[in-house]
């Protein structure tokens, strides 16, 4: 069953196309956003510490190995997120206004549940890093990434299609979280490396 009949060529579907893309893009900005002023707080910061103080680098390094451990599956770590949910009052205020409101608060990545370590390991190597341009870069990358699949849903027209999608990217699951894991680890080997590098 497709569920083009209905609407394909129709305002209905063009509407649902638009909101789709609204949430995803805003989810995008608002991680842009939150990787911005993390990175301006801690460039506040610097001004009481100078440069990058070398414990603060290697504590760093230590969570991020600990956590690279986690994604790999070999030990167990609480990751830093609330299980806090978006109101449904929040979101019944207009078609596009939802939307945008969705996936700001889901794309700031401080509100609702982390489904990768990575994030806060990120978060506060951007605080330590203090760079506001690679704060927007990275919390943009982190919104892309974690609006792909919305991107990829807006331009199907098919429902099987959808279902195979979303059916495929809950198999990628387990893909990506070791693929995070091994970057956290060589974001770890870098950044415990730094003493000997300086």
């Amino acid at each position: 069953m497709t569920i083009a009949p209905f609407v394909e060529g129709t305002q209905t579907y063009r509407r649902w196309l638009q909101r789709t893309w609204v949430y995803a893009a805003s989810m995008t900005l608002a991680a842009a956003g939150t990787g911005a002023t993390i990175a301006f707080a801690g460039a506040g910061a610097s001004v009481l510490w100078g440069e990058q103080p070398l414990p603060l680098v290697v504590a760093l390094g230590s969570i991020a190995f600990a956590y690279a451990l986690h994604e790999l599956g070999f030990i167990r770590l609480p990751v830093p997120g609330r299980e806090w949910v978006v109101p449904a009052e929040w979101v019944r205020g207009g078609f596009y206004r939802s939307a945008v409101v969705w996936g700001g608060i889901v794309g700031a990545g401080v509100f609702t549940r982390v489904p990768f370590a990575a994030l806060p390991v990120l978060a506060a190597w951007l605080f330590v890093s203090g760079d506001v341009v690679y704060g927007v870069l990275a919390g943009a990358l982190y919104g892309l990434t974690r609006a792909a699949s919305i991107y990829s849903a807006a331009s199907s027209r098919d429902a099987q299609e959808l279902v195979g999608l979303t059916q495929q990217m809950m198999r990628l699951a387990t893909p990506a979280h070791q693929v995070t894991g091994l970057l956290l680890a060589a974001f770890a080997a870098y950044l415990l490396a730094a003493p000997y590098l300086s």
